[in-house]
């Protein structure tokens, strides 16, 4: 296990004590990590969320544990999709998993020709960020390009001051932290991703644990808002209101390819099922230990709680067994 938080360490540690596995702490911050990591039957790190260095790391190092032969939470397909709703919604698309209507572009011509052209409200989402964060409702044309200016701004008459008179000057001689800086001073892309506006009071959060177990509940929207992410207003559901199509589908893109635990933001659309986003972390919750389902012939049976820790470990375990643990690019 990698330096998870203190809670999800503990849930981490308490999980393989259940399921009789050795726990032992990798510094795969140190300069010898890889060494450290050697004959490890599975390797858990959960990041943390928002924490951006952490999340550079994680991904230059997963890819490298995975060609050691040793399965991992998360795998790098997992971490490749994750807090990225560009990436989210192309890899959906390309396998032909249903989201809603969806325009992605880095092109600011085109950009314009589709807003001007477009139906409102739409949904305008940032590529990154969790609880509902970067999502706005676009209400009409001039909103809409009132924000496409801003994404597409030019630099400033200041910016352009500054690089010249004080960072080109700096960088010309060599200063190091300056240097760091200024490479990500324009790291995030400008682009558009606008979404159809489907109109509802609540979305599913059904979350895959393995190969048939789900967590099932809905997500009410914010008091006189849209948005259901991040609201912490869950509802419990019974077997016989349970959305099966959709859990099944989320079961099937979930074993299709290689995620041994994922949750999805289903959604009811005139089309059918729609998947708003996914992600492989969640919050440390009972909710998702109190909500399960398992799927059986006969259909899907109420379980009884199950530790989170417990869950994401018998998963790997299983994906492990069943030879999908380690994903294989570029995937099918």
């Amino acid at each position: 296990m990698r330096r998870s938080p203190a809670d999800w360490r503990g849930e981490f540690e308490k999980a393989c004590a259940t399921l009789g596995q050795e726990a032992r702490g990798i510094p795969v911050d140190r300069h010898d990590w890889m060494e450290a990591v050697r004959g490890a039957d599975l390797f858990v790190w959960r990041p943390t969320m928002g924490d951006s260095s952490e999340m550079a790391e994680i991904r230059t190092k997963i890819p490298l544990i995975e060609a050691m032969g040793i399965p991992c939470f998360p795998n790098s397909l997992m971490l490749w999709l994750y807090d990225d709703k560009i990436r989210e919604t192309l890899f959906l698309k390309a396998h032909g998993h249903p989201v809603p209507e969806t325009f992605i572009s880095f092109n600011e011509a085109e950009s314009r020709t589709y807003l001007e052209g477009a139906t409102y409200p739409l949904i305008a989402k940032t590529h990154m960020g969790a609880s509902a964060s970067g999502v706005v409702r676009l209400g009409d044309r001039a909103e809409a390009l009132r924000l496409l200016k801003g994404i597409f701004r030019g630099q400033s008459l200041l910016e352009k001051v500054m690089e010249k008179y004080h960072y080109i000057p700096r960088l010309a001689k060599g200063d190091f932290l300056l240097s760091r800086k200024y490479r990500y001073l324009n790291a995030c892309p400008n682009y558009t991703y606008v979404q159809e506006f489907i109109k509802t009071d609540s979305d599913w959060r059904i979350t895959t644990l393995g190969r048939d177990l789900v967590s099932v509940f809905v997500r009410r929207n914010r008091p006189d808002d849209f948005r259901a992410s991040g609201s912490g207003r869950w509802e419990m559901v019974e077997p016989g209101d349970l959305p099966g199509e959709a859990c099944d589908l989320a079961l099937e893109i979930s074993n299709r390819h290689g995620f041994s635990s994922m949750a999805y933001d289903f959604m009811k659309s005139s089309k059918g099922w729609v998947i708003g986003e996914l992600s492989m972390t969640f919050v440390l919750n009972d909710v998702y230990t109190t909500t399960l389902f398992r799927r059986t012939a006969e259909g899907y049976e109420k379980q009884a709680p199950i530790p989170i820790g417990v869950m994401h470990l018998s998963a790997l375990l299983e994906a492990r067994e069943r030879g999908t643990a380690i994903p294989h690019w570029p995937l099918s």
